[in-house]
């Protein structure tokens, strides 16, 4: 099998890789701010707000379990739009820069 060498200065510098580059790390960038303050709301409302965690809301379930059950929501839906956007967008990316470099 013959291996296949790239000239990886040139990929570094091609358009296409820049665009992939800029917008992979703008859209994981700013997914990871959101996630992160969601994720750390958690402790910020226990701590300073514990009250909130008394609240009812259906029976014997407050709001502290809802909060913490829609953590493992909101890190599903993520991990789904970035599949989605992977697909879709930096797949496409990534296919115009082979096209180029092949």
């Amino acid at each position: 099998m013959a291996e296949t060498s790239y000239d990886w200065e040139k990929i570094a510098n091609n358009s296409k890789f820049l665009e992939l580059k800029n917008k992979k790390r703008s859209f994981l960038f700013s997914w990871w701010i959101i996630s992160t303050i969601y994720y750390l709301l958690l402790p910020v409302i226990s701590g300073y707000f514990p009250e909130a965690f008394r609240i009812k809301v259906i029976g014997p379930i407050n709001f502290g379990y809802l909060f913490i059950l829609s953590q493992f929501v909101v890190a599903i839906g993520v991990a789904a739009y970035y599949a989605h956007v992977a697909n879709k967008d930096f797949d496409r990316l990534t296919k115009q820069l082979l096209d180029v470099l092949n």
